[in-house]
């Protein structure tokens, strides 16, 4: 499929006389901006839809199935999802379409009958494509590209004078047209459906495909591949599987394979036409190899990623368009994805990120309730407070905002002004974490304008650049105006955040500015997590459904970061830990809960 010779691709009327309109002229313009000649913005006119879609129910000016049913949107979903050209969004067409036919046959619209038909033909379902063609230029002759559409599915339905008499009408609309002589020249060579659809609309485009130089062909293929369904090869195919149930085309292809005396959930991203392509002897060696692949895939993620293999199961796989598969664990609540190339050998890209951080960067947000400060102020706090002499000046850039940088035993620091907010919200959301300050999410909703306060360790250590982290955030506490330090996940009160510094003086680390211990609840108890650890290149721990009180839990966890950290330990799955001879703490490291990432978890001890 490619985009429709016209000049956008509107209908003809919205889905009804008394049904309120969905687009509005703003939103035919928007949509109409989005289009090209050749190209298009697709993606980015199905997310506008969708918006739209949502505020317009939202705010009641319609109805989702008032929506469904317009077929001013219908033609404009599918001309989105057609021109994706890819089969999950032709499925996509193909499922929104139908509640907007009753519109469609009242407006004689041929193009809805147009992109219907095409959506259901790239989904294999090419009887029903050939109903709606053949019903879209009965009502509507004078739509070509109608003409096309059904001159395609009568020449594989083996009407062949029927196709070139569509190709006459259609060249009697659009003299000349290449689609169209294209077309001809293939009905009476006896082409397949799947080699009529393997083409561009534009000419020079075309000829780059078909003389092998469009670097989308592959993908072009992989979409095609969906048309026309190879019964005898997807036959060969499942008496190789031995499925145990086969649901087909709900978009994909979902079984259970028989599996070491059990059976294993397998899925098919595709469709059985698309199914049907596959080489038989792959699947028969996919089959084969699966036990292989599965110690693999348990080695990899104990060699890789440091995990032990107890408790970890098998849940699922599934086979990509292109032949790549996914490997699904489990182990307790946590999953792991463990990906393979279509050679069956481990792919180098795309591997879930297992690896441990590598810490970095110390930064710090100080929410300032104005968008200025005062660099010299800073520069003789930090003096006077931490006796760091800073010698550089500031320099103002054309935003309005102004960077300060030196160097200290090695290390690179910076303290930058940005003269807004932090941007998304970011602060505000972080703030209602923080449940040892009330005021905290109202104080950040008042900044105007923040700095940005970072160290580079460079060859130093991480612990090093924290205490010249945290003697910065300190410094910088003292301009005027300063609501509160967005760091480690949360925003602290600019009054606890110095009280906790104190411990410097000693040769202490202060641990609670760098690291927050952040304690939620869900249905099987109370659960907390630690952020600042991955800034030293440590696992962030995690402690889950616990029945502590709250600020045993919060010291548990603390306790458990200052010993990480103390002593610059790396704790590893499989190990345990403890606080007396006798008690042993087992430590798991798995898909994090609360972050993103891999995390340490550690039980709560039932004697706190």
């Amino acid at each position: 499929m490619d985009m429709e010779k016209q000049n956008t691709p509107r209908g003809e009327t919205g889905s009804g006389e008394n049904a309120p309109p969905v687009l509005t002229a703003e939103d035919v313009a928007a949509l109409e901006g989005m289009c090209g000649d050749v190209s298009g913005y697709f993606y980015k006119m199905l997310d506008y839809i969708d918006q739209r879609i949502r505020d317009g129910v939202r705010r009641g000016e319609f109805t989702e199935e008032q929506a469904r049913a317009d077929l001013e949107l219908a033609l404009w979903y599918a001309y989105a999802c057609n021109n994706i050209d890819d089969y999950d969004y032709y499925y996509k067409a193909a499922a929104w379409m139908p509640a907007s036919e009753p519109a469609a046959r009242a407006a004689r619209s041929g193009i809805w009958y147009y992109r219907y038909a095409c959506a259901l033909m790239y989904c294999g379902r090419l009887e029903e494509a050939r109903q709606y063609a053949e019903t879209g230029v009965a009502l509507d002759p004078d739509y070509p590209w109608g003409w096309l559409e059904t001159g395609k599915l009568r020449a594989h339905f083996g009407d062949r004078d029927g196709a070139l008499e569509a190709v006459r009408r259609g060249l009697g609309l659009v003299p000349g047209d290449y689609e169209f002589t294209t077309l001809r020249r293939e009905i009476q060579e006896g082409r397949s459906l799947e080699e009529m659809e393997f083409h561009w609309i534009d000419p020079g485009c075309d000829q780059t495909l078909q003389a092998g130089g469009d670097e989308s062909e592959f993908e072009k293929r992989l979409a095609i591949a969906g048309i026309y369904c190879d019964r005898q090869n997807l036959e060969a195919i499942k008496a190789v599987l031995d499925p145990i149930g086969w649901e087909a085309d709900a978009p994909y292809c979902t079984f259970r394979l028989p599996y070491q005396g059990g059976s294993l959930l397998g899925r098919f991203f595709l469709n059985e036409a698309a199914l049907s392509k596959f080489p038989l002897p792959w699947v028969r060696e996919l089959v084969r190899r699966l036990p292989e692949l599965d110690r693999r895939g348990r080695t990899f993620l104990a060699a890789q990623a440091g995990l032990g293999t107890e408790g970890l199961s098998l849940e699922w796989f599934a086979v990509l368009p292109d032949r790549t598969l996914r490997l699904n664990y489990i182990r307790g609540q946590d999953q792991l994805l463990v990906l393979f190339d279509r050679d069956f050998t481990l792919s180098k890209e795309g591997q879930p990120a297992l690896a441990r951080p590598e810490g970095g960067a110390f930064l710090a947000f100080l929410l300032l309730d104005a968008p200025a400060w005062d660099p010299e102020q800073f520069r003789r706090d930090l003096r006077d407070l931490y006796g760091i002499p800073c010698l550089t000046e500031a320099e103002e850039d054309e935003s309005g905002g102004s960077t300060l940088t030196f160097e200290r035993d090695g290390m690179l620091a910076a303290v930058s002004l940005y003269p807004f907010p932090v941007p998304r919200g970011e602060a505000e959301e972080a703030a209602a974490r923080n449940y040892l300050w009330q005021e905290a999410e109202a104080a950040a909703a008042r900044h105007q304008g923040h700095l940005l306060v970072t160290v580079l360790p460079r060859e130093q250590d991480p612990r090093e650049a924290a205490v010249l982290q945290v003697e910065l955030v300190c410094a910088a506490c003292r301009q005027s105006g300063a609501l509160g330090v967005y760091a480690n996940g949360t925003v602290y009160e600019p009054a606890f955040y110095l009280n906790w510094a104190c411990p410097m003086e000693d040769g202490q680390l202060p641990l609670p500015d760098l690291v927050w211990v952040g304690l939620y609840r869900r249905e099987s108890g109370l659960c907390g997590y630690t952020d600042g650890l991955r800034f030293f290149g440590k696992d962030e721990i995690e402690v889950l459904d616990t029945q502590a009180e709250p600020g045993d839990l919060h010291s548990f966890l603390l306790d458990l970061a200052g010993y990480v950290l103390g002593g610059d330990v790396t704790l590893h799955d499989g190990e345990t830990i403890g606080y007396t001879e006798d008690q042993d703490l087992p430590v798991t490291r798995s898909a994090g809960v609360w972050h993103s990432g891999m995390t340490l978890k550690i039980p709560y001890p039932e004697e706190p």
